[in-house]
C-alpha cells in the first residue's frame, strides 16, 4: 500500500532533482519522466518507476500525472485502445518472434499518456520512449518544448476514457480481452522488455 506521506517525499526529491530553477517545469518535468528506460514488468506503481529508473506506459504516465499535479499543474491520464506493436518500428536487433509481432501487429493493448492543462487547450503528452530509442526510428518527442500534442505511442487508437485509480481501470479494461489476446500480449511485452536497449 502507498504511503502517501513517504511517496509525496518522493515527488520532491525528483522535482528537486529534475525541475531547475529558471527551467519551463511542464517540459522539464515531461522529459525527466520520458527518458525513464521503457520496462514492463508488471510494477506499475509510480514509486518503484522513481527507484528503479524504469517503468511501463502506465508507470511512467501516473508518475508524470502526479509529479505535474505536485508542482500545481492541472494533469489526468487518459487511456487509448489499439496495437500497441504496429506502431513500432521493426530493429533488426530484435528476435525473430518480436519482429515478426512488429511487422504483422496484432497486440491489443490499453495504451496510455497524460493530458496536462496547458494554458487555452489541452496537450497530449506520451512519455513511452526515452532518447536513447530515437536512432531506432522510435518517436520519441525529444524536441517538444511546451506546446503542442506529442506523438502517441499508438497510432489511430479508440480513447477509452481517463481515469483518477489509474492502476484499477487499467486492470479492468485488461480484463475485457481474451485468454489468446492476454497470453499474446505479456509474451510480446516480455520480449519487449527483455530486448529494449538500456
Amino acid at each position: 500500500m502507498l504511503d502517501p506521506s513517504s511517496y509525496s517525499r518522493q515527488l520532491d526529491d525528483y522535482l528537486d532533482r529534475h525541475a531547475r530553477a529558471g527551467t519551463a517545469i511542464v517540459p522539464t518535468i515531461y522529459h525527466a519522466v520520458r527518458n525513464l528506460t521503457y520496462a514492463s514488468d508488471g510494477n506499475r506503481a509510480p514509486e518503484a518507476v522513481i527507484e528503479t529508473g524504469k517503468g511501463s506506459c502506465t508507470g511512467k504516465h501516473l508518475l508524470l500525472r502526479d509529479l505535474l499535479r505536485h508542482a500545481g499543474e492541472t494533469a489526468d491520464v487518459e487511456f487509448i485502445e489499439g496495437d500497441f506493436a504496429a506502431s513500432m518500428p521493426v530493429v533488426a536487433t530484435m528476435p525473430d518472434e518480436l519482429k515478426a509481432w512488429v511487422s504483422s501487429g496484432g497486440i491489443s493493448d490499453f495504451h496510455c499518456y497524460v493530458v496536462w492543462q496547458g494554458g487555452e487547450r489541452e496537450v497530449k503528452l506520451d512519455a513511452t520512449w526515452p532518447n536513447r530509442l530515437a536512432p531506432l526510428g522510435y518517436q520519441v518527442n525529444a524536441q517538444w518544448d511546451g506546446t503542442g500534442d506529442t506523438r502517441i505511442a499508438i497510432a489511430d487508437g479508440i480513447v477509452r476514457g481517463r481515469a483518477e485509480d489509474v492502476l484499477e481501470r487499467k486492470a479492468a479494461l485488461l480484463g475485457t480481452l481474451t485468454e489468446k489476446q492476454i497470453r499474446d500480449r505479456l509474451r510480446f511485452l516480455k520480449l519487449l522488455t527483455e530486448w529494449m536497449p538500456q
